[in-house]
């Protein structure tokens, strides 16, 4: 049967989407206007390809020529943002948790939590469920990585804290963003307040772990390293948050689409998994919540048959490439079986997860998390749209207004 295709609405006035849309199509590698900044647009795959699998000494991680980092103000040396040696370290010490094996063991646990939250649903009122996403997510980090459990309070704390101050994070990447931080504005206060609650809320989780020894999760293992607390805390909140965000994302996206291809939810509803995975994967082309990579120039050199200067940012956007027709037939299309027809996507037109050293280490288990909550909801509910979703693109790619759907119960 045909699909008709409906779905997010394309972001109203500024739009940072648009415009890097707009520069692909004047080449492969293409200035953007970025007043007081050199920032490249680089859409190539192979050029891609190096700029994330080479090494930091020549691509650095970051934006401009000090390698600014928004999310460092959150998560100080967490794997996400820490230098290149230090990552090496992180990276070796909690790869294990994320081992195929170990992962593939949590799959009831995602299928239960995610059971436990549409279960509280109704039948005829319309959800947020980016919303019910968030909760959820973050209490599937809670309890696979850390063995705890989060309260609502908790929850309500944590996914506040970067819904409410992306902007504000997401203006250190703008020439001169840093000095706003020295001045007592509304946003610089908010955040403050905000991260001392976080704070509060990991470092609880440290104690409580403290208090039990002998664990297998994340805390567990750090408190035998010797690392101090700051460190620990680092490593915990770059999980905890970074880690339920982009999946809480990627997971509201998946039903906004869904919500307009009834025949889609059917199929998954009837237990075809192979279809589940190509639709949690089609909704990361269409809408992956890291929209946009960021690398700099250590030194000068010539990226995708141009020469750029040291201290060059350059732009590396799935949004962008995963949309290229160059790519991807009918690219706008919500189309999941384009997954299914043997044919991979070519290397590099397709990194939801980045790659390379910096690739995401939960890659693996952020897809089978959104394989398994697609299909509890699936299972038992039947999702209609109601009312318009518009993407954000902030440090994430967000549902502006959130994902109004309409459950109505499996009959």
């Amino acid at each position: 049967m045909e699909r008709v295709d409906h779905g997010p609405r394309p972001p109203r006035g500024l739009n940072p989407l648009a415009l890097l849309a707009r520069a692909r199509r004047r080449g492969a590698v293409a200035r953007l206007p970025v007043p007081g900044a050199r920032v490249f647009l680089v859409s190539e795959p192979a050029a891609i390809q190096e700029a994330l699998t080479r090494t930091q000494r020549e691509y650095a991680k970051g934006v401009g020529r000090h390698g600014r980092e928004p999310l460092k103000r959150v998560l100080g040396d967490g794997l996400l943002t820490s230098p290149p040696d230090l990552h090496r370290q992180q990276r070796r010490l909690v790869q294990p948790l994320f081992h195929h094996e170990r992962v593939a063991g949590y799959a009831d646990t995602f299928t239960a939590l995610a059971e436990a939250v549409v279960a509280g649903w109704r039948d005829g009122e319309v959800r947020d469920v980016h919303r019910d996403m968030t909760a959820l997510t973050l209490a599937i980090v809670a309890r696979t990585v850390f063995d705890a459990d989060v309260g609502d309070a908790a929850v309500t704390t944590v996914s506040r804290a970067l819904a409410r101050n992306q902007r504000a994070l997401r203006r250190e990447i703008l020439p001169g963003g840093t000095l706003l931080d020295r001045l007592p504005l509304p946003a610089t206060r908010r955040w403050r307040a905000d991260s001392a609650a976080v704070d509060a809320v990991v470092y609880g989780l440290i104690e409580a772990r403290r208090a039990q020894p002998g664990g297998r999760d994340l805390l567990s293992l750090l408190l035998t390293t010797g690392m101090p607390d700051r460190r620990i805390r680092d490593e915990a909140l770059t999980l905890l948050l970074a880690g339920h965000e982009t999946t809480a994302n990627s997971l509201a996206w998946t039903f906004a689409l869904l919500s307009h291809d009834a025949a889609a939810q059917e199929r998954i509803a009837g237990g075809d998994r192979a279809f589940t995975t190509a639709v949690v994967r089609e909704s990361l082309r269409l809408y992956p919540p890291a929209w946009a990579i960021w690398r700099h120039l250590v030194e000068a050199r010539e990226v995708g048959g141009r020469r750029l200067p040291a201290g060059a940012t350059l732009v590396l956007s799935p949004w962008v490439v995963h949309r290229d027709p160059a790519w991807w037939p009918e690219p706008e299309r919500f189309r999941p079986e384009r997954w299914l027809e043997g044919s991979p996507p070519e290397r590099y037109t397709y990194f939801p997860f980045g790659s390379g050293p910096r690739q995401c280490v939960g890659n693996e288990f952020a897809e089978l998390e959104a394989a398994r909550v697609t299909e509890a909801v699936c299972a038992r509910w039947v999702l209609a749209p109601a009312g318009p979703v518009v993407p954000q693109p902030l440090i994430t790619l967000r549902p502006r207004d959130g994902v109004p759907l309409l459950p109505r119960v499996r009959r």
